[in-house]
This record gives C-alpha cells, sequence and structure tokens, in this order.
C-alpha cells in the first residue's frame, strides 16, 4: 500500500475509531485492504489504542447524559409527588363557583356573581383523580429509575466477563492480538 494512502488510513483511524464506520473492518473495507493491514497501520502511527480511547470517551459522554436524564427524572417525580400532596392538602377546602348572572330591569346586563361552598362528591372525585394520576407518573419514573440501574449492573458485569475472557486469552494465546473493537 503506497504511504499516502497509509496516511490517509492513519488519519480516518484517528478521526473515526470506534464509531460505526471507525471499526476495522469497516476501514478494512472503505480502503479495499485486510484488517491485518489496518491493524500493522495503526501500530505504526501509534494508533494501538485509537479505539479503547474512543471507547471510553463514548462511555464516559452515555454515562454523564444518563447522569443528567436521571436528575431530570428525579426532579420530576419530586415535582409529581408535592403535586399530588398540595391536592391531597386542599381536598376538602372550600370551592369558588363563578356564575355569569343577567341583571334585570333598567339596568339590564351580566356581571359575575361568585359563590364559595363546601366541596362535595364530585370535587372529591375530580381531586383524587388528579392525585392518582400525579402519583402514577411518579411511580412510573421510580420503576423506569430502578430498570436502568438494574441494566447498568448487568452491563458491568457482562463487561467485567469480557475482560476476564479476553485476559485468559492473552494468557492462553500470546502474541499479536487484533486491535480492540474487532473479534
Amino acid at each position: 500500500m503506497p504511504d499516502d494512502q497509509r496516511a490517509e488510513v492513519a488519519d480516518y483511524i484517528r478521526a473515526h475509531a470506534g464509531t460505526p464506520d471507525g471499526t476495522v473492518r469497516a476501514i478494512a473495507a472503505r480502503f479495499g485492504c485486510s484488517k491485518t493491514t489496518v491493524g500493522r497501520i495503526a501500530d505504526q502511527h501509534g494508533l494501538s489504542d485509537a479505539w479503547s480511547e474512543a471507547t471510553d470517551r463514548t462511555a464516559a459522554a452515555t454515562a454523564a447524559r444518563a447522569a443528567y436524564v436521571a436528575a431530570q427524572r428525579a426532579a420530576l417525580q419530586e415535582d409529581l409527588l408535592d403535586t399530588a400532596a398540595d391536592l391531597l392538602d386542599r381536598l376538602h377546602d372550600r370551592v369558588t363557583h363563578l356564575n355569569v348572572v343577567k341583571a334585570p330591569g333598567e339596568f339590564a346586563g351580566e356581571y359575575v356573581e361568585k359563590t364559595e361552598l363546601p366541596s362535595g362528591p364530585g370535587d372529591w372525585r375530580q381531586t383524587m383523580q388528579a392525585v392518582q394520576l400525579a402519583s402514577s407518573q411518579a411511580v412510573a419514573l421510580a420503576k423506569l429509575d430502578n430498570e436502568n440501574t438494574t441494566t447498568a449492573s448487568v452491563t458491568g458485569l457482562l463487561d467485567a466477563f469480557m475482560e476476564d475472557l479476553q485476559a485468559d486469552r492473552e494468557a492462553r494465546e500470546p502474541g499479536e492480538q487484533p486491535p480492540d473493537g474487532e473479534p
């Protein structure tokens, strides 16, 4: 492979390693060479760790985004529970009714009459429906956080298992290993 094309492959590895277009297989297909050649070019240009570094950056960005989204869910969950508590506090408060009244006689027209009455079964039913909705949404957010935590711990276990397998393989088969990201 000519030196200028090797330099082009190295530049491509720097820019795209760790992305779907930057796997050793995708780079080999793009430049019409073997995966071994891509690995050698990476070694020659000091890019052997390019795939693992890109994976680490992606993992760190993903973890930061997950933490931000979890904080937003927690804030929303807290707001929903506060709203439900406020509604329960006001369950038996007096209810203000606004009525449009037409005035008879020579000063005919309309005005708004405000009446305060004790709350009744209809008001209680509507309030309890709102409380139920806010509470169920808060519970759904809590379940989502629990599922995400469980998924993250399972992923961590799988990553540890994979690292152990790779270490065992390297111990049994010393020598040249394919760059990270390739089987």
